[in-house]
């Protein structure tokens, strides 16, 4: 079952004029076949498009949620492939002086370092990703975290109370608070 939702979000530093972008034009950002900000309505400038490493998590959700078909355009050099989530926070804020760079990191981790200093979440097809637009569906990238236990594992096990736990209010209002968006609306 899922016990919280989670998405890929983008960033920019706060001086780049974009504020949205399609999930289309992501992928051709991240493909290759978009390179100048002004292909989105942005400066006449080029795109520095920061990656993650193949095998982990967020670059699995981009593969998958974004890019699908689409291959990953090899990066302009090594620098472009970021190990941290941390660090690509950093380059893109940092990136030459120049607001021209774009990352993507889990929304967790968006939220947890402290996004809003010197960069900005991007919209995706007109929705901002926020835990609302993100447990309801209509942010347009999808994941979620998994509790998961053996169907046989007997419902008054250990076990089996931890899992109805994470799915009942009070487990779900402790998922929000420690900063993953709940499946279920937490209460006060």
């Amino acid at each position: 079952e899922p016990i919280a939702a989670e998405t890929l979000v983008f960033f920019v530093n706060a001086d780049n004029p974009v504020e949205n972008l399609t999930l289309d034009q992501v992928r051709e950002i991240y493909s290759g076949r978009i390179t100048n900000w002004s292909q989105v309505g942005g400066s006449d400038t080029p795109i520095q498009a920061y990656q993650r490493p193949a095998g982990g998590g967020s670059q699995a959700i981009m593969d998958k949620e974004v890019m699908g078909d689409s291959p990953m355009m090899a990066p302009v050099n090594a620098d472009y492939v970021v190990t941290s989530m941390e660090g690509i926070i950093q380059a893109v804020r940092a990136w030459d002086d120049q607001p021209n760079a774009i990352g993507y990191t889990v929304y967790y981790y968006a939220n947890d370092m402290g996004m809003a200093d010197g960069l900005k979440l991007l919209s995706i097809d007109g929705i901002s990703p926020t835990d609302e637009t993100i447990r309801d569906g209509s942010y347009p990238i999808h994941t979620a975290y998994y509790a998961v236990m053996d169907a046989e594992t007997p419902a008054d096990s250990p076990t089996g109370i931890l899992f109805d736990w994470l799915l009942s209010q009070e487990g779900q209002n402790l998922i929000a608070h420690e900063g993953y968006v709940s499946v279920k609306e937490p209460t006060a």
